[in-house]
């Protein structure tokens, strides 16, 4: 399959184009001109075409010919700082261009998948979200103009879908986790806390920072951050190949057309699990710490539906990805992760 990839730098897009190159595809990477990433790419043999999300005429000339296209470029947090406007004009008009130019490609293209995000439902309320979540439990209500601009893309795919007979598929990502990246996770970590707490003028809020304090004795350690009853922190993540897992799972896959899904590691984990393990991997001390006066961290998400469509199985579990952290900052990182470890039993 000839396949276009938006957003073909960044740490998922470089990793889904290597899996797919490997498999036998052609991959053409669409990248910003002068992106100082795409240097990186020549090591994948991926034909590169320069251009703009925000150009119609751009985008269509990087389709021309696929029969793929996984559109994951966006303007990220981490990638910024960006305005408001270029939050929509790169990610809405971008997705809006990306979709004429995939109608244009009819009936030649067969699938495009659409990167969405879990940043665009409100999964941090008070007492936590106790049962699994599924694609429709959550209201899209977020107000950052990251989440928000993903929310406008999944109505953009979802009208094309119905309107246009797109064959799209919407990718709802977990938080995700790059090469080595779980070592720096700020939540794990007493400084995180302290920062988050110490300009904080409310009861509840004082009294968090004053036991923060007392844990602190002029060095890092690792906190299991834990509710104001002491129920320990539940999140759910996935590591970059299990990413790429699920689009080769899905890609062609026409039960897959016109659906929403999460995308996560195996299972959610807890404070609790994740944080001694990391602790003695790293040889760092830990401490267990309740938070008053804050939403806590407490979700997971429901993957059924990616299950029986596309056989989605991840097999990457907080252990594993603090263990692959540490090798593979060891043996000195790089922007390409090693292949997929197996699935979990």
């Amino acid at each position: 399959m000839q396949i276009l990839i938006t957003g073909i730098t960044g740490r998922v897009g470089a990793n889904i184009a290597r899996a797919f190159i490997a498999s036998g595809h052609q991959v053409r990477g669409f990248v910003w001109p002068g992106d100082r990433q795409t240097a990186k790419l020549k090591i994948l043999e991926a034909e590169i075409f320069e251009g703009d999300l925000r150009s119609l005429e751009d985008v269509k000339a990087a389709a021309e010919g696929c029969d793929w296209i996984f559109h994951l470029g966006a303007a990220f947090q981490a990638g910024g700082p960006f305005t408001d406007e270029q939050f929509f004009d790169i990610n809405v008009k971008g997705t809006f261009n990306v979709l004429e130019a995939a109608v244009g490609l009819k009936p030649k293209l067969k699938h495009l998948i659409f990167s969405s995000t879990d940043a665009t439902m409100q999964k941090y309320i008070p007492g936590g979200i106790p049962e699994p979540i599924t694609e429709t439990s959550l209201p899209l209500v977020t107000t950052s103009w990251y989440g928000y601009s993903k929310i406008l893309g999944e109505h953009l795919i979802d009208r094309y879908v119905r309107a246009d007979g797109v064959p799209a598929t919407v990718f709802r990502f977990a938080y995700v986790w790059g090469a080595g990246e779980v070592l720096n996770f700020p939540q794990f970590k007493l400084s995180h806390f302290l920062k988050e707490f110490g300009g904080r003028k409310d009861a509840d809020g004082k009294a968090t920072y004053a036991a923060l304090k007392r844990l602190d004795n002029g060095s890092e350690k690792l906190v299991i951050a834990c509710d104001e009853n002491g129920r320990p922190y539940k999140k759910h993540c996935v590591e970059v190949r299990d990413l790429v897992h699920a689009f080769e799972a899905a890609a062609g896959k026409p039960s897959t057309y016109g659906k929403t899904y999460h995308v996560g590691a195996p299972s959610a984990f807890t404070w609790d699990e994740a944080v001694p393990y990391l602790a003695e991997k790293l040889e760092m001390p830990h401490a267990r710490i309740n938070i008053r006066g804050a939403a806590p961290t407490y979700y997971e998400y429901d993957m059924t539906a990616a299950v029986r469509d596309f056989a989605y199985s991840p097999g990457i579990d907080i252990f594993k990805t603090i263990d692959e952290a540490i090798r593979f900052e060891r043996d000195g990182g790089g922007d390409l992760i090693p292949a997929r470890l197996g699935t979990s039993g």
